[in-house]
């Protein structure tokens, strides 16, 4: 779906990822609200994602195509591009799958030999596999959700650099993090992983 221009009210899915206990945990959940941009939640999803697994794109197209919302959305927001541990999604397949352009957003700069390093230990016969599907993701650049304030790092699919900066800056209306994935984190940390 093309966006011609972002409008102020956007219907945006926020998504970020629930708490686990690495070892312990097999499953954790991905958390989605449905935001009008930075402005107000208009409704809330949840799907069990496995920790350290593969599923997290497959999972979060089912749960983006079987909402109500589904067709209100125009966008889909994701805090970070990896989820549950060493889950990673594929940006440009879920833009192919749902249709809605695709952000990543994340508070600092992803050190990437340090998640090479970690897929290897984690998936030593598969590692290379999760790290092309963060190189299919594009570059990680640099976005100021607001001028003067702390930088935010984007990975995008489904749209252009100009419109991913100017939806950053158009929903990062209380801190400098998105308030759809903002959101999201708040209500994804009420999770309680199992004790």
């Amino acid at each position: 779906m093309e966006i011609r221009t972002v409008k102020r009210e956007i219907r945006i899915l926020g998504v970020d990822d629930a708490r686990f206990h690495r070892g312990r945990d097999e499953w954790t959940r991905l958390v989605g609200v449905v935001f009008r941009g930075g402005e107000w939640m208009e409704g809330c999803l949840q799907t069990p994602i496995r920790v350290d697994g593969d599923d997290a794109t497959d999972r979060l197209v089912e749960m983006v195509k079987s909402s109500s919302h589904y067709g209100q959305l125009r966008v889909i927001m994701t805090r970070d591009t990896i989820v549950a541990g060493a889950n990673v999604l594929n940006l440009p397949t879920l833009f192919q799958a749902t249709g809605l352009p695709v952000i990543a957003v994340s508070d600092s700069k992803p050190d990437m030999a340090r998640v090479k390093k970690a897929f290897k230990r984690i998936h030593p016969d598969s590692w290379k596999k999760k790290y092309d599907l963060l190189e299919k993701s594009g570059p990680i650049k640099a976005v100021e959700s607001r001028p003067g304030r702390a930088m935010v790092y984007v990975q995008w699919a489904g749209l252009s650099f100009e419109q991913t900066v100017e939806l950053v800056q158009k929903t990062a209306t209380r801190s400098r993090i998105p308030e759809p994935i903002r959101v999201a984190d708040l209500i994804a940390s009420s999770f309680v992983p199992n004790p």
